[in-house]
């Protein structure tokens, strides 16, 4: 990895959890940071929580799935900052919803905020890090749930995921010939407040068409999200995995078999062998005695 002393990186979602934790590590490497968010308030405290630790820190209230918003924050960085060296698509909300019963509102938010959100930054960005002659990288937050499937009524949420993954895989192959790097960052639990994300649901989602948080649910997703792992320590994997050039950057090692085993079932239905639920079923038993995968 090139010095980062100097360079810029552009962070959604930065005014807290991963986000935040990510412009710390950037900024404990010399880079100017800018951070978007939805939370205006929020937003404004992280940077000055950047500035009083000498930082070099800007602020861009920005919703990602607002896409004339966007183009006007992209033009104003690229005008102000020129085209970054690192453009992180972090910002993402847990929303929720079964494929069998989710309503339209949850499939719209969460569609828009997962993928459409990190689309809109990688189409407003990256031709002009490209342009630049910048051996940059773009870094996309996905889940552990893109990698696997979760059976306890997260389908929407998991399927966004699965897009994130798919799309930086695919990234990173047109990347190459430009000499930059494209990673996708999948975590198990994580200490972040991504229990709370209806906070940030805009009103065109909230006339009733989408599915309420289980308030019981949400608790016992805090508690087990409070005991997660420390977002600044993902962070510092994250740079450790792009130092190495890593693809894709895995902090939570315990659902290895749950990813083979959703690759024996594909690889035996390539194989013409009869299908099976065995395994699925088996997994999807085991992570519902694991934590959720946010």
């Amino acid at each position: 990895m090139d010095n980062l002393d100097g360079m810029t990186a552009f962070i959604t979602g930065g005014a807290s959890g991963i986000g935040f934790a990510l412009a710390k590590e950037c900024a404990s490497r010399g880079m100017t940071v800018l951070l978007a968010d939805i939370e205006a308030a929020e937003l404004e405290t992280a940077r000055a929580k950047l500035e009083a630790q000498g930082a070099r820190a800007f602020a861009y209230r920005l919703d990602v799935s607002d896409k004339d918003q966007y183009r006007e924050v992209a033009a104003a960085v690229l005008a102000e900052h020129g085209a970054p060296y690192m453009l992180f698509n972090n910002a993402g909300v847990g929303g929720g919803g079964s494929a069998a019963l989710g309503k339209i509102g949850d499939w719209e938010w969460t569609v828009q905020v997962n993928i459409l959100g990190v689309a809109y930054g990688l189409s407003l960005f990256v031709p002009a890090m490209i342009e630049s002659g910048q051996r940059g990288y773009v870094v996309n937050t996905a889940s552990l749930a893109g990698l696997i499937t979760a059976p306890f009524g997260m389908a929407i949420y998991t399927m966004t995921k699965h897009a994130v993954v798919s799309l930086t895989e695919s990234l990173a192959h047109e990347l190459r010939e430009h000499d930059m790097h494209a990673a996708v960052i999948c975590p198990g639990r994580v200490s972040t407040r991504i229990y709370a994300d209806d906070r940030n649901r805009p009103g065109a989602h909230r006339d009733g068409d989408f599915t309420p948080r289980d308030p019981a649910l949400r608790d016992v997703s805090k508690a087990m999200l409070a005991d997660g792992l420390p977002p600044e320590e993902l962070a510092a994997r994250t740079f450790v995995a792009l130092e190495e050039r890593r693809t894709y950057v895995i902090t939570h090692s315990e659902y290895r078999e749950s990813v083979a085993a959703r690759h024996r079932q594909i690889e035996a239905a390539m194989r013409g062998e009869p299908d099976t639920d065995a395994d699925i079923i088996a997994l999807g038993q085991a992570e519902r005695r694991l934590e959720p995968l946010l």
